[in-house]
């Protein structure tokens, strides 16, 4: 069975359902059944009697529809309750929301036009910022990781998505909204769809931005629709197969194509907490949006948690630390050597005499956490190793769980070079085992590009120059690098998977520090520092 959703979606019908729905079965007949059909502009048009049979069962509907709106009033009339059925298997899902098809298809929708473009008060007929804001926490709410959303549909086009060079389009100022450019740029659709006055127009995918530096979002692909049985015989009705967001691979997501654009949106709209209101950013330019967060009486969202102890964030204690240099708790005698940012250290229970592990001497978490500085000075440590291991005829693979740790840990573990090519077949099998999703990383991705600071994830880098990376889930196993590396077609030492299994005395533990940093020392970059130093 297809994972994908074949959808059909139309422009304004202005009341020519007979068009609409004859043309909907001609392209059924032709290509097979399709799951649904999404009306994005005007459903209802001066004259509607032709809704009449379809109301009598004599004439039928033949894919389930979906409308939305009203955007203009003398409509109003015509609407039914929220969910309920127009005609048979026509279904009004209201003026804003957001639905999940049985194919796990999320659709986000904010029909009618602004207030501040109408200038008149007809509530079912207009949105506000408040009804911008309510869309988008419905889409980001319980959602730890949000990536984006599969379809957007609203009445108005956003403003400034018509900066197009290879195509120009007029939109009247009346069509267009800050509010929807507000909207667009935080729920990162991938579709999105507006109602055309004239024209078919699908504007060039663009490249939706982060607040996050470097971080790689989705792209868009924004498409306006002409009207229903239109006499210039523009594009009303358009065909697609959708898989949900939340299943595909992270490598589709990334995909450029040569026609990509970057976002059209000014940037400082991602700062924006609610539509014209700047929430104050950290440092490191991070903006986190509280899914909890609660209305006060004034209307405003306050943060719970702030004075709930309870609910804040543990600290860390760097004395107590493990891994952090400084800590009285630090087995400073499996350390061997030290750089700027960052320490090499061999790894307890390793599982071979070169197993090392790189770790930032201060308190960060993760790579996706950590500053440019320590990022830097881990890629001088793995080129050393590289050269190091390539020296006495091994490859090396770095790894790295974000996964119930506290202290970022890189783990290098040396592999021959004659089973290096069979890494990543390992990691694919071991991964199928364990029914975990892992994807092959296209080159040169940053696994900040993929991922949020702070979402847990698994990541490594292989002999070949291939990154697999998995999102980790509460039945990860913690050894799963070990596992990989540790079986019969790598390192063929199973007994060695779980470290504690295999721990050292401490005698041979020093015994494997000074033979690795005299075996090191001509690929020691910190030892010519220090010299430089002097």
């Amino acid at each position: 069975m297809s994972d994908k959703q074949k959808t059909l979606i139309c422009g304004d019908v202005n009341g020519n359902f007979n068009a609409l729905f004859s043309r909907v079965e001609s392209i059924v007949k032709k290509s097979g059944p399709f799951d649904i059909l999404l009306c994005v502009g005007n459903f209802f048009g001066d004259d509607n009697s032709q809704l009449d049979a379809y109301k009598m069962r004599t004439r039928k509907v033949p894919v389930t529809t979906y409308i939305f709106g009203p955007s203009k009033s003398e409509h109003v009339q015509y609407y039914c309750e929220e969910g309920s059925e127009i005609v048979p298997n026509v279904i009004y899902m209201g003026k804003r929301g957001i639905f999940t098809t049985s194919s796990d298809i999320k659709i986000a929708y904010l029909s009618g036009l602004s207030r501040r473009e109408l200038g008149k008060d007809i509530p079912m007929c207009v949105f506000e910022p408040s009804d911008c804001s309510a869309v988008r926490d419905a889409c980001f709410r319980g959602q730890s990781e949000y990536r984006g959303i599969d379809v957007l549909i609203t009445t108005l086009w956003p403003a400034g998505i018509q900066q197009d060079e290879t195509q120009k389009v007029d939109i009247e100022e009346d069509r267009q909204s800050d509010l929807l450019a507000w909207l667009s740029i935080h729920l990162k659709p991938r579709y999105h769809f507006v109602p055309s006055v004239n024209k078919y127009y699908e504007r060039q995918p663009y490249r939706n931005q982060s607040i996050h530096q470097d971080y790689r979002e989705c792209a868009t692909r924004f498409i306006g629709l002409a009207p229903v049985g239109n006499k210039v015989k523009e594009k009303w009705i358009y065909a697609c197969s959708l898989q949900p967001i939340s299943k595909m691979r992270m490598t589709d997501l990334l995909q450029a194509t040569t026609d990509e654009t970057p976002c059209p949106y000014d940037p400082e709209l991602l700062k924006q907490h609610q539509p014209g209101k700047v929430v104050k950013c950290t440092g490191n330019g991070q903006f986190f949006f509280n899914m909890d967060a609660a209305d006060d009486d004034q209307g405003k969202r306050k943060r719970k948690g702030g004075d709930n102890p309870e609910r804040k964030k543990k600290e860390i204690d760097p004395d107590s630390c493990w891994f952090c240099l400084s800590s009285p708790t630090v087995e400073k005698h499996l350390v061997i050597t030290v750089g700027t940012h960052c320490y090499l250290a061999l790894a307890k229970g390793p599982l071979t005499p070169h197993h090392v592990l790189i770790l930032p001497i201060a308190h960060y978490q993760s790579v996706t956490r950590a500053p440019d500085d320590v990022i830097n000075e881990i890629n001088k440590f793995k080129s050393a190793l590289r050269k190091f291991f390539a020296s006495i005829d091994k490859a090396v693979v770095f790894f790295e769980r974000n996964f119930y740790t506290t202290h970022m840990q890189i783990q290098c573990v040396p592999v021959s070079r004659a089973c290096s090519s069979q890494v990543l077949e390992v990691f694919q099998d071991e991964a199928g085992i364990n029914s975990i999703q892992i994807e092959v990383l296209p080159p040169y991705t940053e696994i900040s590009q993929v991922t949020l600071p702070g979402a847990p994830y698994f990541h490594a880098e292989l002999p070949s120059g291939e990154q697999v990376y998995a999102k980790t889930k509460q039945h990860f196993p913690l050894q799963f690098g070990r596992d990989v590396l540790s079986s019969t077609p790598i390192l063929n030492c199973e007994d060695k998977a779980d470290w504690r299994l295999c721990e050292l005395s401490r005698e041979e533990e020093l015994t494997y520090v000074a033979n690795f940093r005299e075996q090191f020392r001509p690929y020691d970059f910190t030892a010519e520092e220090d010299s430089d130093s002097d």
